[in-house]
């Protein structure tokens, strides 16, 4: 079989007038609309944001219109030739003008979208490519609430696809314009369906032709279908295959994917050919045994992801992408809730890679200020949050590691009622894709919670009232009255690494003071009440990382929403990340001195609290050993142990791993402050 799928390639590498794909990221001029010429038009690289002021915690941060050209020489030899202009990203309204002719407008933040410009250009001269970014708020562009920065830009990347007349779609959402859908699928069996876009002279017939392989170039299925053309509106070509024995994509156990490659061919000449990857797997949540993938239960180790960084914004690049997937998978996290809107195309692929569940959102998000509005019953509205649905169904249906979708999260039932609304997404979700499931993060009792297939309790006992212990109470009252919902919970409090002291007591989520060693209490408390616990399917850390919220005027007071366990910059891990790792990560031996940044304290009696995933730990104080201890449930504690006044070195070790921190004591004679 490897013999055929390399022939097969070799088809697609010789043919004539086959795709070619142009980043054109570089050399953009951007000026904002408050000037009244380009003129003064700075030069940038894309991915670029204009909201450096809301990185700086800007309250009243710019949200307007900002304008990109660049000068293109599209060359002669692309006349007779197709030409598409693709955006991964422009937040949140962007329109499309070729040499100063409307070529299209798309209304929606974070997802991709694609317009043919062929009929725009001039051939063999200079073309003047202008998109105008808007990111004022937009009472019929969603999300239309919550506390997240909606920065402004162009902030993922631009491309121009060259293409020849018989091709398979680039402009049907934004997408590859290949769907496969598993139609079966088992340890013994899969059965599939491939349904391909294709566009070119109306009337015309061509094959679409289909080969699936593994990156070992071994083919196990292939199928084609003669499909007739209606111009530049899709037809559809449905290739059904089925592979047997196949390799099932197994989340971290082992992600593997399948290659699946189309070619188009118009009297035996290929004219176009696409090759996008995809796994194969079954799952379901179980009342009884939780989350289970290819029939085997699968217990989640989940976390809430954002995706901007401090400098950046969502502005980022590949690399970053990949250092936030790695701190991720550091921590043992096997499934990600993408919070509130789309990310990056590389995350997914990461996710695809690497066996990381991913419960996608649509950006029907709740009220986080008094200001906002997270539903309005209008025609536009509702239409948008439509469209941004089928976009984000569309463009993520390919992708494995995507097993649910979320409608909505932390919707108030105040003011118009959402629950009709939600009713028309879940079905539209269940309409365009049956094969996964709908989630939904609630906050608020009512009719609402009972839509979606499942539903994420997101719970802020111990933080914004009452104690952690507080989630015992709730658990127990859920169990008694509604045990037969298929349930997970999300908790989060914040924590700076900047505030640390002596007690330990909760403190006012609308202070500036959010001691770290408060954050990791709580998140021991929660996980150690709810680990394992068959009334929940999954627990959800949230979140995963600081984000941009100019908003909050507390905490560190710098725009923050400190609620991460890493840094908004992402260079220190809070203690409560070790917690998790301790708890989640099986596969990389570490200890870690938990408390390390409250480094300078009153008492020489003191408790040594370390992390780790390794079953004995032995600790020493300034070179004598304190004893071996085995650990619960990731910690390891040594109580009352008697410090020296001044500095004491802190070592710990465990086989080859080994943390070291010093702790100073403070003495009336001392010159020394707390900060």
């Amino acid at each position: 079989m490897k013999r055929s799928v390399i022939l097969w390639l070799l088809l697609l590498s010789i043919q004539a007038s086959g795709r070619e794909v142009f980043n054109i990221n570089r050399g953009w001029k951007f000026f904002s609309n408050s000037e009244v010429t380009s003129d003064a038009a700075t030069t940038v690289n894309l991915p670029h944001t204009w909201n450096r002021d809301a990185l700086g915690g800007k309250r009243d941060y710019f949200r307007g219109i900002g304008n990109y050209l660049k000068h293109i020489k599209v060359p002669e030899e692309w006349r007779g030739r197709r030409v598409f202009l693709k955006c991964y990203g422009a937040n949140s309204v962007a329109t499309v003008l070729i040499n100063s002719r409307h070529a299209g407008e798309h209304r929606g933040g974070y997802t991709s979208f694609t317009y043919e410009i062929t009929d725009y250009l001039n051939f063999g001269r200079d073309n003047l490519f202008w998109i105008i970014v808007n990111n004022s708020p937009q009472s019929d562009v969603l999300p239309t609430a919550g506390d997240a920065n909606s920065y402004g830009g162009l902030f993922r990347d631009v491309e121009l696809i060259v293409t020849g007349e018989e091709i398979v779609s680039v402009t049907d959402y934004a997408t590859d314009g290949i769907y496969v859908a598993q139609k079966r699928v088992s340890r013994d069996q899969v059965e599939a369906e491939a349904s391909v876009k294709v566009v070119g002279v109306r009337d015309e017939v061509v094959m679409a032709e289909l080969a699936v392989f593994t990156d070992e170039m071994d083919t196990v299925a292939h199928g084609d279908a003669r499909v007739k053309l209606n111009g530049r509106m899709p037809s559809t070509a449905h290739i059904p295959f089925s592979i047997g024995n196949p390799v099932l994509w197994d989340g971290v156990n082992n992600p593997f994917l399948y290659n699946v490659g189309v070619k188009i061919l118009k009297d035996d000449v290929v004219t176009d050919s696409v090759v996008v990857k995809t796994g194969f797997r079954y799952f379901s949540v179980d009342p009884q045994q939780g989350f289970m993938l290819n029939g085997i239960p699968y217990p989640i180790k989940g976390a809430v992801v954002h995706q901007d960084r401090a400098l950046m914004g969502t502005a980022i690049v590949p690399y970053q992408v990949k250092e936030d997937f790695d701190l991720i998978r550091g921590m043992g996290v096997n499934m990600v809730r993408v919070a509130d809107v789309v990310h990056n195309p590389e995350f997914y692929e990461l996710c695809d890679k690497y066996g990381i569940l991913v419960w996608s959102d649509f950006p029907l998000v709740g009220a986080a200020y008094l200001t906002d509005k997270g539903f309005l019953d209008t025609q536009a509205f509702c239409d948008n949050g439509k469209q941004q649905a089928l976009e984000i169904i569309r463009q993520q249906y390919n992708h494995p590691s995507v097993v649910m979708w979320g409608i909505f999260s932390k919707l108030s039932m105040r003011g118009d009622n959402p629950s009709d609304y939600i009713v028309e997404l879940n079905s539209l979700a269940k309409r365009e894709d049956p094969s996964r499931l709908t989630v939904a993060t609630s906050n608020e009792d009512g009719d609402i919670n009972f839509i979606t297939d499942l539903v994420v309790w997101s719970h802020f006992f111990g933080w914004r009232e009452g104690l952690p212990e507080d989630i015992n109470i709730w658990r127990n009252q859920f169990r008694a009255n509604w045990k037969d919902m298929l349930s997970g919970v999300t908790y989060e409090a914040g924590g700076s690494i900047f505030h640390q002291e002596d007690s330990l007591y909760r403190p006012s989520f609308r202070g500036n003071w959010h001691p770290e060693r408060w954050q990791t209490h709580l998140h021991e408390v929660y996980f150690n009440s709810l680990k394992g616990d068959s009334l929940f399917w999954g627990l959800f850390v949230s979140n995963m990382f600081d984000y941009g919220a100019a908003g909050h005027a507390w905490g560190e007071g710098k725009g923050i929403n400190d609620y991460g366990m890493v840094t908004f910059d992402r260079k220190y891990c809070k203690d409560a990340y070790y917690f998790y790792k301790a708890n989640w990560n099986t596969t990389d031996p570490f200890v870690y001195i938990s408390e390390r940044r409250w480094d300078k304290r009153r008492q020489r009696n003191q408790n040594v609290r370390v992390y780790s995933n390794q079953d004995e730990v032995e600790l020493f104080v300034n070179g004598i050993s304190q004893g071996r201890h085995t650990g619960t449930n990731g910690l390891f504690l040594w109580e009352n142990v008697l410090f020296d006044d001044g500095e004491n070195v802190l070592e710990v070790r465990s086989g080859d791993s080994y943390d070291r921190v010093v702790i100073e004591i403070l003495n009336s004679s001392s010159k020394s402050q707390i900060i």
